[in-house]
C-alpha cells in the first residue's frame, strides 16, 4: 500500500472514531478500549438513527474476562482473521435475540479488521454496508471469510432473523 493511501486510511480511522465517542456512554475506570477482545453492548436502532446505539464496550488481554456478560444477548463475535482468529470482538444486544428488524451494528473501532464473523441467537441474515456504502450478503451461523472485497472494509452489519 503507498503511503499517501496509508496516511488516507489512517486518518479516515482515527475521524470515525472521532465520530462515535458521542455514541458511547462515558468510559468508567473499569472501561477500556485497549486489548485484543472486546465485549460490545447495543440497543436496537431508534428512530432517527443510523445504528444501534452502543451501551458499553470493555476491552482486555484476556479472553476470558472479555468474553463474560451478563448484559444482554450475544448477536455476533468479529474475528480479526479468516477462520475465526485473532482479536476479536463480541457484540450484545440488549433487547434479546434478532427478530424481523434486527439490529444496525456500526462497526467502530473494528471497521477495518472484521475477516471473519460468526452469528448467534437467530441472527442468520446478515448484511455488511462497506465503507465505500457497496453492500454484501451472508446467510447462516458462521462466515469463515468475508471475501476480498469486504476484508477488512466494513461500516455495519445489519443483522437479522433469516426466517
Amino acid at each position: 500500500m503507498r503511503l499517501r493511501t496509508r496516511t488516507a486510511v489512517t486518518l479516515a480511522a482515527a475521524a470515525s472514531l472521532i465520530g462515535l465517542v458521542g455514541l458511547a456512554p462515558p468510559a468508567s475506570a473499569s472501561e477500556t478500549s485497549q486489548g485484543r477482545y472486546c465485549t460490545v453492548v447495543v440497543e436496537r436502532v431508534k428512530p432517527g438513527e443510523k445504528a444501534s446505539r452502543v451501551k458499553s464496550r470493555t476491552c482486555s488481554d484476556d479472553s476470558s474476562t472479555a468474553t463474560r456478560s451478563s448484559a444482554g444477548t450475544l448477536l455476533m463475535t468479529w474475528y480479526q482473521h479468516a477462520r475465526f482468529g485473532g482479536d476479536m470482538t463480541h457484540v450484545y444486544g440488549d433487547y434479546g435475540p434478532c427478530d424481523g428488524s434486527g439490529y444496525l451494528l456500526g462497526t467502530g473501532l473494528s471497521r477495518y479488521m472484521i475477516s471473519s464473523f460468526e452469528a448467534y441467537n437467530n441472527c442468520d441474515g446478515q448484511q455488511a454496508v462497506l465503507n465505500d456504502g457497496r453492500t454484501t450478503f451472508y446467510y447462516g451461523s458462521a462466515t469463515r471469510y468475508v471475501g476480498d472485497r469486504a476484508d477488512d472494509d466494513i461500516a455495519y452489519f445489519k443483522v437479522r432473523d433469516a426466517l
